[in-house]
Parts: structure tokens; C-alpha cells; sequence
């Protein structure tokens, strides 16, 4: 008996990470900067105002929309951020890219030493093609604020 459930728990754990996120649909890129990010805002513990640049590159030969966008931070860095699920309306025109300007709130672990660590960003982008349907884009990027 034990044994059985032994082998369901590691079934139901190896189904689990198999239905993981990932990227898929058309060659959509999506790139994400960091705007007006001077370490002296996270010198201070608490809540700071962040802006990212979005880039989003279609090489498709239709128009995407972006429908969402999750971001969370990984790992220790100058501030923690976790936006999810933030509805966006952010088109691309086919063979092109564009580059939007949004802004989330985040925490900054305060102190001289950490303000300027840089921080890692995973984000999920969901999109909507006319003729590819739904499909996400997965991405990570490092960014360092600025001295």
C-alpha cells in the first residue's frame, strides 16, 4: 500500500511539471529595460514606482496583440517585484516592432549595498494572433540599476 502511493505521488508530481508553462506559437520576441532607475530610489525600504521599456518584435507576416503580461522577480536583487496578470492592449503591426512604456509597483529591500544589485526578471507574455490564436512568450532578463 505504501509502495502504491509512493508511486502515485511521484505520477502526479511528474504530470504536474509536465504541464509547465512554455513558449509557443509564431517567432514573437519580447525584450524588457529597465527607465529612470537610479539606485538612490531603492537605497530606502518599501514600495517604489518601476518603469520598463516592452520591445516587441513580429517577424510574422500578421498583426499580434499582446493580451497580458506577468512579471515576478527571481532571486535577491535591489527590489522584489510580482505583477500578475496585468491586462495590456499592445499591438504589433506585422513585420515590425514596437516598444511600449508600463510601470508596476515593487518593494525595494533597502540599504547602500543592495540598492545596487541587479535584478533578474522572468516574465510571461500572453498574445493573440488573428490567424495563430493564443500563445505565449516566455523571456528572462537581468537588469542593474543605474549608480
Amino acid at each position: 500500500m505504501k509502495s502504491a502511493l509512493s508511486v502515485l505521488g511521484v505520477l502526479l508530481l511528474a504530470s504536474a511539471c509536465s504541464t509547465n508553462m512554455s513558449s509557443s506559437g509564431p517567432a514573437v520576441s519580447v525584450k524588457l529595460a529597465q527607465r529612470n532607475a537610479s539606485s538612490n530610489i531603492f537605497y530606502f525600504a518599501g514600495p517604489v514606482n518601476l518603469e520598463y521599456l516592452v520591445q516587441i518584435t513580429n517577424p510574422t507576416n500578421e498583426p499580434v496583440t499582446m493580451t497580458s503580461l506577468d512579471l515576478q522577480t527571481v532571486g535577491p536583487g535591489a527590489y522584489f517585484v510580482r505583477a500578475g496578470g496585468t491586462p495590456m492592449n499592445l499591438t504589433v503591426p506585422a513585420s515590425s516592432a514596437r516598444t511600449y512604456t508600463i510601470a508596476v509597483w515593487g518593494r525595494a529591500r533597502g540599504g547602500y549595498i543592495s540598492s545596487t544589485e541587479p535584478v533578474t526578471l522572468r516574465g510571461i507574455a500572453h498574445f493573440k494572433g488573428q490567424t495563430s490564436g493564443a500563445f505565449t512568450r516566455i523571456f528572462t532578463e537581468n537588469v542593474t540599476p543605474a549608480p
